[in-house]
């Protein structure tokens, strides 16, 4: 399958998703945003997220989120005294939100639809740090294309954190329910090929729908770090935690396993 076709397959897929998105959050963050000490980072799960980033420090830095949504999370960013920030994400709905969220905050961030693989030379060595989040990764097939781009935005010495869904927790993506044990719907760690989310996207409301055609892929952990270390980034840290980032509900049986995972590295 070609890239492009996956891309633009799930461009088309989050633009319909992120009309049930914003509908579900009914103009919740236009409102927040209007406060200077809004911020959407306030999950359990998010004071690690924190932590990590107090001890990075961002102060007086330029960043960069990739893919970034509807900016809401580079946005929140802001409040560690974030000099400059860009958000880079396929979909035109989610890219037109975080202007206008952007627009009512007053803050220095700028929002740019475009395909990740194809971001512009200009920012080659442009960013002293980089946030990958949740939900991020699957959707690209191979991931030393995403990372070569992650590494090229870099300066040097700059610094990339990843807080995203552990891969285990993408066993239970197709259906699976562990009070009916039907196992047979568990994803394999090992397939290569694309899965599709035929009842649509939508995370925030939980409503189901005849999705667009869209393709994501299971990534092994030694595939992400491979590909991180394949593209002169240094891993410093990597934790996993037991703490659930999906609202899946099969998952919240299971806090036993890795559900979430955040890695550190460090452009040479």
């Amino acid at each position: 399958m070609k890239k492009k076709t996956v891309s633009e397959s799930n461009r088309d897929a989050w633009n319909q998703a992120l009309k049930y998105h914003q509908k579900a959050r009914n103009n919740s963050l236009q409102i927040g945003f209007k406060n200077p000490k809004f911020t959407t980072l306030n999950r359990d799960c998010d004071e690690i997220l924190i932590n990590k980033i107090k001890n990075i420090g961002l102060s007086v830095k330029t960043i960069a989120q990739m893919p970034c949504n509807n900016g809401r999370e580079l946005l929140s960013l802001m409040q560690f005294g974030v000099k400059e920030a860009i958000g880079f994400d396929i979909s035109d709905i989610a890219i037109s939100e975080a202007r206008e969220l952007a627009e009512i905050s007053k803050l220095n961030v700028k929002f740019e639809r475009v395909d990740i693989l194809e971001i512009d030379d200009k920012y080659n060595s442009y960013f002293d740090f980089i946030y990958i989040s949740e939900g991020s990764l699957q959707w690209f097939p191979d991931l030393n294309d995403y990372f070569a781009v992650v590494s090229r935005l870099l300066k040097k010495k700059g610094k990339l954190l990843i807080f995203e869904i552990h891969p285990f927790a993408y066993f239970f993506e197709n259906g699976f329910d562990i009070e009916k044990g039907n196992f047979e719907k568990l994803t394999s760690y090992f397939e290569k090929s694309p899965y599709n989310y035929k009842d649509g996207l939508d995370y925030v409301g939980g409503v189901e729908y005849e999705a667009k055609e869209c393709y994501w892929f299971m990534h092994k952990i030694s595939d992400i770090i491979n590909a991180i270390l394949q593209n002169d980034i240094e891993i410093q840290e990597f934790d996993e935690y037991n703490m659930e980032m999906a609202n899946n509900d099969s998952i919240k049986f299971l806090d036993k396993f890795p559900l979430s995972y955040i890695i550190v590295g460090q452009k040479k």
